[in-house]
C-alpha cells in the first residue's frame, strides 16, 4: 500500500558532525527527519501528542546495548506500535561485524554500517517505499 505522507524518522544522535550529514541521507530516501541530541531530548518530542515516527535510528557514543535500550524506551514513551523499528548504529565494532545487520528481536537491529547502500537496503526491508 502506498503512503500518502512521507515516513518520519527520529534520529537520536549526539555527534554534531553526524547530525549534519545523516539527515540528508534519510531525506534523500523521502523521510521527514526529527533530530534529537540524546534520549532525554528525544523524549521531549513525544510530549507533543501529534508526534509519531515510523523509525527510530540511534547513533550515540554509548554501548550498543545501551543505545538499543534507549531506542526501545523511546518507542514505549512515544506510545508507538512495537512494529516501529529501532535501528542502532554502533560507533565501534569489530571487523567481523562490519557490513552486517544483526536482528536483535522483533523489528530491532544493530547495523554495523559499511556504506550508505547498506543502510538503504536495511531501510527498504523495514519500510518499503
Amino acid at each position: 500500500m502506498k503512503r500518502n505522507t512521507p515516513p518520519t524518522s527520529l534520529l537520536v544522535e549526539d555527534d554534531e558532525e553526524v547530525r549534519e550529514s545523516l539527515p540528508g541521507l534519510l531525506e534523500r530516501r523521502g523521510f521527514r527527519v526529527l533530530i534529537a541530541n540524546g534520549e532525554q531530548d528525544a523524549s521531549k518530542l513525544f510530549d507533543d501528542p501529534k508526534i509519531a515516527v515510523d523509525l527510530i535510528l540511534v547513533n550515540q557514543k554509548v554501548a550498543s546495548d545501551e543505545a538499543l535500550a534507549a531506542g526501545r524506551r523511546l518507542r514505549q514513551h512515544g506510545k508507538l506500535d512495537s512494529a516501529v523499528p529501532v535501528v542502532v548504529l554502533p560507533d565501534e565494532f569489530s571487523r567481523d561485524n562490519e557490513g552486517q545487520d544483526q536482528s536483535v528481536g522483533g523489528n530491532d537491529y544493530k547495523s554495523y554500517i559499511n556504506d550508505e547502500e547498506q543502510l538503504d537496503a536495511l531501510l527498504d526491508r523495514l519500510l518499503p517505499r
